[in-house]
C-alpha cells in the first residue's frame, strides 16, 4: 500500500529554541533542511541553551541568512541581558544541534490527535487524507519527496510525527507530491 499525500508546509530552524520560519522551498541534504538548526545559543562555558530552562529564547527574532543568522531580541537589549545568562552568545554547532535525526515529519492528521503534543518544530508538515494510518505504522517505510527520499525512524517522546533519515536530498516545495512506501 503506498501512501499518497501533499507537502503543506516546510519549517526551517536556524538557531535551536528560538522561532523559525516557513518557506516555500528548501534544499534537503544529508543533514537535514540546509540551514537547519546549525546554530544555538551558548552561555560562556559554551554549553547550549535550550528553550526547556531557558524560556526567554522563544521570545528571540531571527534575521539575516539562514546559514549566517543573527538575533534580535524584542526590547533591543543585549542577548546576554535579555536571557539573564551570563555570556550568552550565537554560536554555530558542529554537526547541528539536531538531538536525534535530520528531519521531523509530521502530517496533519498526526496533530489532531488527541495526545499529540506540541509539533511545531517539525521541519515537514504533510497531508494525506482520512485513511492515514498511525503514525507508529509507517516506522520503517520510505518518504518519497520530489526527488528527495526519506527512511522514517522512530517517534518523538512528546509530540506527534516521526523523525526521519535522509536517504537522497533534493530540493523540497510546497505542493510537491508526498509517497509513503512500506519497506520492501
Amino acid at each position: 500500500m503506498t501512501l499518497v499525500g501533499v507537502l503543506r508546509e516546510i519549517l526551517l530552524f536556524p538557531v535551536k529554541s528560538v522561532p523559525g520560519s516557513s518557506l516555500t522551498a528548501a534544499e534537503l541534504g544529508p543533514d537535514g533542511l540546509l540551514g537547519d538548526r546549525g546554530h544555538a545559543v551558548v552561555d560562556e562555558a559554551g554549553r547550549v541553551l535550550a528553550a526547556k530552562r531557558n524560556p526567554a529564547l522563544r521570545g528571540l527574532a531571527l534575521a539575516g541568512d539562514p546559514l549566517e543568522p543573527r538575533l534580535r531580541t524584542p526590547d533591543g537589549t543585549a542577548l546576554a541581558d535579555f536571557l539573564a545568562v551570563p555570556g550568552a552568545r550565537l554560536a554555530p554547532v558542529d554537526g547541528g544541534a539536531r538531538q536525534v535525526a535530520p528531519v521531523h515529519l509530521v502530517s496533519l492528521g498526526q496533530r489532531r490527535e488527541p495526545d499529540a503534543g506540541d509539533s511545531s518544530r517539525a521541519n515537514l508538515v504533510v497531508e494525506f487524507g482520512a485513511d492515514e494510518p498511525p503514525a507508529a505504522d509507517l516506522q520503517g517505510w520510505t518518504c518519497s519527496i520530489g526527488a528527495a527520499v526519506l527512511r522514517l525512524g522512530g517517534a518523538p517522546r512528546h509530540c506527534a510525527g516521526l523523525f526521519a533519515q535522509v536517504a537522497t536530498g533534493g530540493v523540497l516545495r510546497v505542493g510537491d507530491e508526498v509517497r509513503v512506501n512500506p519497506p520492501g
